[in-house]
């Protein structure tokens, strides 16, 4: 008996194991499926993210492959090469430029077609005219009868724009309508700025002023922040109803501010994109700029723009007549289009310093600058830019300050005091880390280590813009900067650049969710 019951309980023992492999067996078969399904759908994601390029003709790229960075399509190269008039090609000379940048080369034929365009590139490509020229260009040609660039037929009475740039922060939208009055005014443009924290009245003048003259101007750019547009049109002061062109500028940045609501509020309100009956270049064209690719920014192009392929009943996909193009400098594609390109031409230094010696070191590198440097440097509060920049201003230096407690008024004296090289030396928040183009800066100074590695790599992009080149000189705090190092080392490897050996000392040590090394990838 003892032995029949020992032998039983065996067998039970060994049949409740063998069950227990089997089903582990199934639940790693299970993983394995439910991986490979995701691995598939990430592909197929990836795959659509992608889009294909077009060629001379306008056709596909006969490209096969799943991920590519290279455009293939039309290349302005020279602004003879151009479809612009003589009077926008003297403009371009007269400005000082001697060729088209990278972005502008590859954008402006397909944005002068009226097609969508898709543009990621580092910060100081020349982003500004790669969209501002082509919306020019494409209304100088409805004037003359020509291009397909449909009429502004509002009619309600309310100012209605031809064309809208959105750009997420006030500074920003500054910029572009200067750039728009420079290369539109003597053409008969009309452009208006709208943003917060001016008064409304009198950005509202600006539109009825265009209202009452329309019959004499080439057409209306409104270039405004997401939030004072929106505000306007509850106000019924704007309509976009006949606007045919839009422009997406810094959309990353917008998305990081929280403007999403915002955009799909304005896009509510325009024209609808092309139907497949519709020729290239009628309904809405909208283009997007970008320096990042990630998954947020890849969705708000999906809902926005005629982009991406038709699938048919017989699973075969084609390329729309409207998808738009795409065109990726730097910025990745692919696996790589969420990964962050800090610009080459600047060149990384590192100092470490802790908070009290910082002062030193800032008044050391600024009496063994060249005559003629113009310094940007960033802290994290407004509270130490004013201090630092009172500091500065008694050691000698003329000094200003810009951030979010300055009215607009006072940011704007501030920034002209800089760019007119009064006050060559401006501190900062990140408030100007992200679409201020101010020429000739030569250095950005990081008194206080950035946020995360995206605001390093746009603080520092501030220089060797348009093809200068620039230094960047950064503060390393011991205290609490030790989680920034390994990706601090990576950009600044990726870049060609020296790393100091007690920098490489912190290199392997646990990096922070904002300084991840795999956000720190340099092409």
């Amino acid at each position: 008996m003892g032995d029949d019951s020992s032998k039983k309980e065996k067998k039970q023992k060994k049949d409740k194991k063998e069950k227990k492999e089997k089903k582990r067996e199934r639940g790693d078969s299970d993983g394995d499926g439910r991986a490979a399904k995701k691995s598939a759908a990430a592909a197929v994601d990836g795959a659509d993210a992608m889009g294909k390029q077009y060629g001379d003709d306008g056709n596909k790229s006969k490209s096969k492959t799943a991920s590519t960075t290279t455009y293939t399509g039309v290349s302005w190269d020279t602004f003879d090469s151009t479809d612009f008039p003589d009077s926008i090609k003297h403009s371009l000379t007269s400005a000082g430029f001697s060729y088209p940048s990278e972005i502008q080369k590859k954008a402006w034929p397909s944005a002068c077609e009226g097609k969508d365009v898709i543009a990621v590139a580092k910060t100081g490509s020349g982003k500004t005219l790669a969209f501002l020229l082509p919306m020019l260009h494409r209304l100088l040609l409805r004037k003359q009868g020509k291009g397909t660039l449909m009429s502004n037929n509002s009619g309600s009475g309310i100012p209605s724009p031809d064309g809208l740039v959105l750009a997420p922060t006030r500074e920003l939208a500054i910029q572009i309508h200067a750039e728009a009055v420079k290369f539109g005014k003597s053409e008969g443009l009309s452009s208006v700025c709208l943003y917060g924290g001016a008064p409304a009245y009198e950005q509202k003048n600006a539109l009825k002023a265009h209202l009452n003259d329309s019959n004499n101007s080439l057409g209306l750019i409104v270039i405004a922040t997401p939030g004072r547009l929106c505000d306007l049109m509850q106000q019924k002061a704007v309509s976009l109803q006949s606007c045919f062109m839009i422009t997406l500028d810094e959309a990353d940045r917008m998305l990081d501010m929280g403007f999403e609501p915002q955009l799909k509020e304005v896009f509510a309100e325009v024209p609808a994109v092309p139907s497949e009956t519709q020729q290239i270049g009628q309904g809405r064209q909208t283009t997007l700029f970008t320096a990042t690719w990630p998954k947020a920014v890849r969705k708000l192009a999906s809902t926005f723009l005629a982009e991406g392929k038709s699938v048919g009943e017989d699973g075969e996909s084609t390329q729309k007549k409207h998808s738009a193009v795409r065109v990726f400098l730097g910025g990745g594609d692919g696996a790589d289009a969420g990964e962050l390109s800090a610009n080459k031409s600047v060149t990384q230094r590192f100092i470490k310093a802790q908070d009290d010696e910082k002062d030193k070191h800032m008044y050391e590198l600024l009496t063994n600058l060249k005559e003629g440097s113009r310094v940007v440097a960033f802290a994290n509060t407004k509270r130490r830019v004013e201090m630092l920049s009172k500091t500065f201003w008694n050691f000698g230096f003329g000094t200003c300050a810009v951030h979010g407690d300055k009215q607009q008024k006072e940011r704007e004296a501030a920034l002209k005091k800089f760019t007119d090289n009064e006050c060559p030396l401006m501190f900062a928040t990140d408030v100007a880390a992200r679409g201020l183009d101010i020429k000739g800066v030569t250095h950005v100074v990081n008194f206080d280590m950035a946020r995360d590695v995206e605001s390093y790599v746009h603080r520092i992009g501030r220089t060797g813009r348009a093809g200068e080149l620039g230094e960047s000189i950064t503060f390393w705090n011991p205290d609490y900067d030790i989680a920034c190092s390994p990706a601090l080392c990576k950009i600044a490897r990726d870049a060609g650049q020296e790393v100091p050996e007690w920098l490489q000392k912190y290199e392997k040590g646990k990096e922070s969710k904002q300084w991840k090394v795999a956000d720190a990838v340099l092409k």
